[in-house]
């Protein structure tokens, strides 16, 4: 029976190696600390709750201050650093420095965490904390840079180089660009080579600028980079595809691109459309920007507007032209309100304005 419970115990130990390779290393390397010291160091970095636990509130639960918390977390990286050699932890150490030069020797922390330890919460902590460990993995997190992990300094430098040459490229430009237009851009103000994907890696982890939804890229602050209620949302994906859309299709899109974290209602779309004066209705549910160049009125409206502007004589297939640039309605629709003899007639297979023929008398 004891044999059984053993071989049990030891089946359940490798089985955690196995789902938890880098939970089991942290909890190895700090096994010979004190029992305080390991307690501290666990909810510091989070390894079971997921969720790290202040210097402040540590203190508070062991009746010391926070000084002393940090003291004890900085005792024990030094006690760690000692076990560089532990085979173990010399291999993981490999395998994110490796992961990191694929990233030309810098990456963000939260791209290292997905790449290395996907979803799982408490492996993710576990290999943040190894990695603090390392002599040969820096941590950075500054004005210019996201919080990251490097291994070459001058991959610091060339971040800092590529984000600044995109912030004034941007700042100029004044407009989102993708992938290939920035790159393209940026390779030329560079004294030397960037590839493409280096200048993306780098691009990554730079504060002040990021994609937006649709994968282009923008200063962080533009509406069009990081919309946040649903008219600047709506805004974006109407400038992103150039043309009016109905408001069932924009609902799409915005959960398509997950542009909103709960689903997106149709009809809180359509109120905000309605109300806000940056779009204007041009046919049934069907919206534009007024930005565009897109004015309200009815469908007669726009006729009397099209044939002011053109001083002449129209055919109805030019008329049906015109209309249709800037309203979504039915060549139909158009034709009635054509038909109305308060305002045009037809003469010689041309349609003209009753008001422009009683001005020119």
């Amino acid at each position: 029976m004891q044999k059984k419970n053993n071989d049990k115990a030891i089946k359940e130990e490798d089985s955690e190696k196995t789902d938890s390779p880098f939970l089991h290393l942290a909890l190895e390397l700090l096994g010979d600390l004190p029992e305080r010291a390991r307690e501290i160091a666990q909810k510091r970095f989070g390894f079971f709750s997921g969720k790290e636990e202040t210097l402040e509130k540590i203190g508070k639960d062991y009746g010391i201050t926070r000084e002393r918390v940090r003291q004890i977390i900085v005792d024990m990286n030094k006690k760690i650093l000692k076990k560089k050699n532990n085979l173990n932890f010399k291999k993981f150490e490999s395998q994110v420095i490796f992961t990191i030069n694929e990233k030309f020797g810098i990456i963000g922390k939260s791209e290292l965490i997905k790449t290395m330890a996907g979803d799982d919460k408490k492996e993710a902590k576990a290999m943040v904390f190894l990695c603090i460990c390392s002599d040969k993995i820096f941590k950075i997190d500054s004005e210019e840079i996201k919080e990251a992990l490097y291994t070459k300094k001058d991959a610091v430098e060339n971040s800092i180089l590529v984000g600044n040459a995109a912030k004034e490229i941007l700042g100029k430009d004044e407009h989102l660009l993708d992938d290939k237009e920035i790159t393209e851009k940026i390779s030329k103000k560079m004294e030397r080579h960037f590839s493409r994907e280096e200048i993306l890696s780098h691009l990554a982890i730079i504060k002040g600028i990021s994609k937006n939804s649709f994968g282009r890229w923008g200063i962080s602050s533009w509406t069009e980079v990081s919309p946040k209620g649903t008219r600047e949302k709506i805004y974006t994906i109407l400038k992103e595809k150039k043309k009016p859309l109905h408001f069932l299709e924009i609902a799409r899109i915005m959960d398509e691109v997950g542009l909103s974290k709960k689903e997106a209602h149709p009809q809180t779309i359509h109120n905000e459309l309605i109300k806000n004066g940056k779009f204007i209705l041009i046919g049934r549910g069907i919206y534009a920007l007024r930005e565009w160049g897109y004015d309200d009125g009815t469908v007669r409206d726009v006729l009397e507007e099209i044939f002011k502007e053109k001083g002449k004589p129209l055919s109805k297939e030019k008329v049906l032209q015109e209309v249709l640039k800037i309203r979504k309605v039915k060549k139909a629709t158009i034709m009635i309100n054509l038909g109305n003899s308060k305002y045009f007639f037809k003469e010689n297979g041309l349609y003209f304005l009753k008001k422009s023929k009683k001005a020119s008398k």
